[in-house]
């Protein structure tokens, strides 16, 4: 896949933006896969299937509005996950990456909280899945696990 971002002053507080940008994409026709976005900025995926000539005018018509960058080869790791486990299961999988040296690019969780995709370069797409496969299916983690401690699970604030 391809990671695109898109870095815009003009997105924070604004409203119409967003609308515009998504304008672009219809234009060119060109869908989006994973999406995460902030108060200035916006990064997502387009499959391979995509054009090429098709992304760089999108790019170019974006560019007056916006610093767009898009990174080749690239990733999309999902892990489907129970709800009520999320952040533990969250809190193994980044001291796995930590350790094993795999660099997340975006992340996004899904409307339905049971799923979160990882966006690594595809050089590191292997390793990934190996290693997280060790943790959560054989036992044999390369990090301890995260344990939430017993009655930590109540709100601190």
């Amino acid at each position: 896949i391809k990671l695109m971002d898109i870095e815009s002053t003009q997105m924070l507080g604004a409203y119409g933006f967003l609308a515009r940008v998504f304008g672009e994409f219809e234009k060119h026709k060109l869908s989006v896969d994973v999406l995460a976005s902030s108060e200035v900025s916006v990064s997502l995926t387009l499959d391979k299937k995509q054009k090429d000539a098709e992304i760089d005018g999108l790019m170019r018509d974006l560019g007056s509005c916006a610093k767009v960058t898009c990174h080749k080869d690239r990733s999309i790791l999902t892990l489907i996950t129970d709800v009520g486990r999320s952040s533990e299961v969250l809190a193994t999988v980044f001291r796995v990456f930590s350790t094993c040296g795999i660099k997340v690019e975006m992340m996004s969780q899904g409307a339905s909280k049971v799923n979160i995709s990882f966006i690594v370069k595809d050089e590191s797409l292997e390793r990934a899945i190996l290693e997280l496969h060790k943790c959560f299916f054989e036992e044999t983690c390369s990090v301890e696990p995260f344990k939430p401690e017993a009655g930590r699970n109540k709100t601190l604030l």
